[in-house]
């Protein structure tokens, strides 16, 4: 009799071992559920009455995208991700530009004309460079018409900084076959007014990736 009341008693413990998390872990549920509920502002929750959970990702029900969320054509898929190379194009040009820059003043400044040397180079790269960055920027921006004001600044004196860019690699050219004070003043010119541009866009570029006061001190 004793060992059968023994067992009795460990089977009601292992019963309510079980069941005891589970009651537990239901009632942890009904509570968060209500906390949800109670933090969502008034209309959040949606005609069936499901909320979603703290945990729920927004694509768990497949069935309610709608057609916009669903796959992209090939072309618009390709579209979107030459523009998202822009960010990382637009480095290339920005640095090329100013270390001509400041190897064209230091050499003009400490009469070292072989610190020019390799200008040749670095302008045609950054030229080039510059017109794929603007190209990958028109994709990222789209065509011209919703622009705000930042953004319009950024598109236009980005196509400007190309054309000028550009004619600053022709002028350096021109002025290297050609040696002559008059082709020397324009190309120191046109790339001082380049160099100064890139600056200025960079500033609207960083303006319109982290904020109007991202460089506040």
């Amino acid at each position: 009799m004793s060992i059968r009341k023994l067992l009795s008693g460990l089977a009601l413990v292992v019963a309510l071992s079980v069941s005891a998390p589970a009651f537990a872990h239901e009632d942890h549920d009904n509570q968060a559920a209500a906390r949800a509920q109670a933090a969502a502002p008034a209309g959040a929750v949606p005609e069936g009455g499901v909320m979603a959970m703290p945990g729920m990702t927004m694509d768990m029900d497949h069935g309610a995208m709608t057609a916009d969320e669903g796959p992209k054509p090939m072309p618009q898929r390709l579209y979107r991700w030459l523009g998202a190379m822009h960010p990382a194009a637009v480095h290339f040009p920005i640095a090329l530009f100013l270390v001509a820059a400041l190897l064209e003043i230091a050499a003009l400044t400490l009469r070292r004309p072989v610190l020019t040397q390799g200008t040749r180079v670095i302008i045609a790269l950054a030229a080039i460079s510059a017109v794929a960055a603007v190209a990958l920027g028109w994709f990222a921006m789209g065509l011209p018409g919703k622009d705000d004001v930042t953004h319009l600044y950024h598109r236009w004196l980005g196509t400007s900084i190309a054309a000028l860019g550009l004619l600053s690699w022709w002028a350096k050219e021109h002025w290297v076959r050609r040696p002559g004070r008059g082709r020397e003043l324009i190309y120191i010119g046109l790339l001082t007014v380049t160099a100064a541009a890139v600056m200025v866009n960079g500033l609207l570029g960083g303006m319109l990736t982290h904020g109007m006061r991202h460089l506040m001190f």
